[in-house]
């Protein structure tokens, strides 16, 4: 019986899903992590969107390690952390991309210090 629906899910996913890219999940998480950085960097990312992208990525590796828990990540549980991945792409061009800019007011930028000489003479 088992067979028979992983036969089924297997044949629903070759017909569904259109063939999973060459990037593995991790390295797909790598790259997304990196667009983050780099949105943030740029001051295209609100902190409240930069809270938002990461909780998504949790999500993301959270699937993943229960994914892998029982040995092996089926096609479906790949699929879905596939599926999630492309949600959080886009998720990270519209945020990038949307009018919320950061503008710094010296808030969460590492602070400079600015050295007053005052001349005693």
């Amino acid at each position: 019986m088992k067979r028979l629906i992983l036969a089924v899910i297997t044949a629903f996913l070759a017909t569904s899903v259109l063939p999973v890219s060459a990037a593995t999940v991790p390295q797909r998480q790598r790259k997304q992590e990196r667009r983050i950085e780099r949105g943030i960097r740029h001051g295209k990312l609100t902190p409240k969107e930069q809270e938002r992208l990461h909780d998504q990525q949790s999500v993301i590796a959270l699937e993943r390690a229960q994914a892998k828990r029982d040995g092996k990540i089926t096609h479906r549980e790949r699929a879905d952390m596939q599926h999630d991945l492309n949600r959080l792409s886009k998720d990270i061009h519209r945020k990038k991309y949307n009018n919320k800019k950061v503008h710094y007011h010296g808030y969460w930028r590492p602070p400079h210090h600015h050295h007053h000489h005052h001349n005693n003479g």
